[in-house]
């Protein structure tokens, strides 16, 4: 199952189809839940029925043989209520989960085959806010809209096939009563909801985002005296996702309350027809006790509507976020032009045409930059914080579109290349690579499933890592925590310049390769990157392309580009 982009007029009922289909649930083990929960609050209907029999058949004192029966029902349907309640229970968590793990999985398939720039220009708070947040609402709303909307109608039926033997006038209030408890009131909660909850959606991801990047630029902030505006913002859009919220619950709380509202109609038009078939004589005690008692549990179904509302409300705005993120997956790259002559294999050549580049048309970061890295050419990009050097190299890389001008890889336009043919050629080290929660050997292998321990244990030595190797208790086997978090700034870094050494490819892009080392080490390994006639580390064919701050550990021979920040 994949994701079809939809158009800014279609419907936003289209974007939530195709996030539901991409959950990918089996209709058997839907049907399964579904029937689970038609069973349990089946077994609490009948219970009341038979319990409302039983107490007033008992007051007119007949036979003790003739309650037996009675008796036993009560019992039955007492445990197979609990019982029938964890199966449900199981199933539908079964089915929910199972949808997101398919949801996600179909997500990140659908964003790998994106041509564009949108994730990267997409902050990392509010990416990961739509991958975790948004598509569990959308596993929740399996478990509270989709299969509570199921079972309401055939709780509805089954309460009305119920009635219609014992009173017509009974059965009729009793339809008008669910009307309104399942059709009117949800109806109300979804449209009042639906504005409020794309708003806490929004403003989540905002909370959601700034507090990563508080996080993750924490030190910064404070050095460059922008920590306190950054917290400043930070409790305003938390005063605004509060203030959502409490707007989402207003509706919520009046739906709900119409639920309770309905269930005295319906009481009161029990109680009437009860009261003409006793006078009239046309019933029994036991009747007349299931017309009096068996309305107050009819409704337990309907009750759970107006939050199932709610979370359709919740869910078609989540499914509009997620339609958006994968909106242009698959689409068609523009067409290639005629390939040059072909290079010697291994080796590209990399230029940068008149390029602007930035994450905003409004302020670039490097304005029309002409660049020209034949193959095996090694060049130094220095300059302050914010002057662009991270935004060139993920200009370079293919991960960001230029605002003008273009990038050239091997003598053809990169933006008409395969994103595969991009990725098979450049590697990029970014500052903020991630280090998954797996052993040592994995978080290099990720990027080469074919690599030996031998491979590994050669490019953890290259970084300058076998020493701390050697320190851990299992060896390349050793667990790492969840982005690098029992690793140390330094240990990271190197971690993940091995990734990328052992990726290789014709051009390699580093951005601050030995931040957190300490001068020594950083300055040799800086050395060896740029150095293409010593290096043990990069091939001298490889186009390499280094982010630094250190000015004095680049080789006198190597090219620098200065940026300048621009304000």
């Amino acid at each position: 199952m994949t994701f079809t982009p939809t158009t800014p007029a279609a419907p936003a009922r289209s974007d939530l189809r195709q996030a539901v289909a991409a959950l990918e649930i089996p209709r058997a083990r839907l049907l399964a839940a579904v029937l689970a929960a038609c069973a349990t609050l089946g077994s609490a209907f009948a219970l009341a029925a038979v319990s409302a029999y039983l107490v007033t058949r008992a007051w007119t004192m007949p036979p003790v043989l003739d309650l037996t029966v009675a008796v036993v029902m009560v019992r039955a349907l007492g445990v197979s209520r609990g019982v029938f309640r964890w199966l449900e229970r199981m199933l539908t968590h079964d089915v929910a989960l199972r949808g997101v793990v398919s949801l996600r999985t179909n997500l990140f398939t659908a964003l790998a085959a994106r041509t564009d720039d949108t994730l990267t220009r997409l902050r990392r708070g509010d990416l990961l806010s739509r991958l975790g947040d948004d598509a569990q609402e959308l596993g929740d709303h399996v478990i509270t809209a989709v299969v509570p909307g199921l079972v309401a109608i055939v709780m509805g039926m089954v309460v009305l096939a119920t009635f219609a033997p014992l009173s017509p006038a009974a059965t009729v209030a009793m339809l008008g009563a669910l009307l309104l408890a399942s059709v009117l009131a949800p109806v109300a909660a979804h449209r009042a909801a639906r504005l409020s909850e794309q708003a806490v959606l929004t403003t989540r991801a905002g909370v959601s985002a700034q507090t990563l990047e508080i996080l993750d630029d924490a030190t910064s902030l404070q050095v460059e005296g922008r920590l306190e505006a950054a917290l400043t913002q930070l409790h305003a859009r938390q005063a605004a996702h509060d203030a959502a919220m409490d707007r989402a619950a207003l509706p919520a709380a009046v739906a709900a309350a119409a639920v309770p509202l309905t269930l005295i109609l319906a009481v009161t038009g029990s109680l009437l027809a009860a009261g003409g078939l006793w006078l009239d004589g046309g019933a029994s005690a036991g009747q007349i006790g299931i017309l009096l008692l068996l309305p107050l549990s009819s409704f337990e179904a309907a009750t759970a509507l107006p939050a199932a509302a709610a979370q359709h409300a919740r869910s078609t705005a989540a499914a509009q976020r997620l339609g958006q993120l994968v909106g242009g997956a698959g689409a068609a790259p523009a067409p290639a032009p005629a390939a040059p002559a072909p290079q010697r294999p291994g080796t590209a050549s990399l230029r940068a045409v008149g390029l602007t580049a930035g994450w905003s048309a409004d302020a670039p970061r490097v304005r029309s930059l002409d660049l020209d890295l034949p193959p095996g050419a090694r060049l130094a990009v220095v300059g302050p914080s914010g002057s662009g050097k991270s935004t060139l190299l993920a200009t370079l890389a293919g991960l960001l579109d230029p605002l003008a001008g273009r990038v050239e890889l091997g003598g053809r336009d990169i933006a008409s290349l395969a994103p595969q043919d991009v990725r098979s050629r450049v590697t990029m080290f970014a500052e903020d690579g991630h280090v998954f929660a797996t052993t040592l050997r994995e978080n290099l292998r990720v990027v080469r499933g074919d690599l030996t321990d031998a491979e590994v244990q050669e490019a953890l030595r290259a970084v300058g890592l076998e020493d701390w190797v050697a320190t851990l208790p299992r060896g390349l086997d050793t667990l790492l925590g969840p982005d690098g978090t029992t690793i140390s700034g330094g240990e990271r870094r190197r971690l993940l310049l091995a990734r990328a050494v052992v990726r290789g490819g014709p051009v390699l892009l580093l951005d601050e390769p030995t931040e957190h080392l300490d001068p020594g080490r950083g300055d040799a390994l800086l050395r060896a990157l740029l150095d293409p006639d010593g290096s043990t580390l990069v091939p001298a064919t490889t186009t390499v392309v280094v982010v630094t701050h250190r000015l004095e550990a680049i080789p006198a021979d190597t090219p620098i580009l200065c940026l300048q920040e621009h304000r």
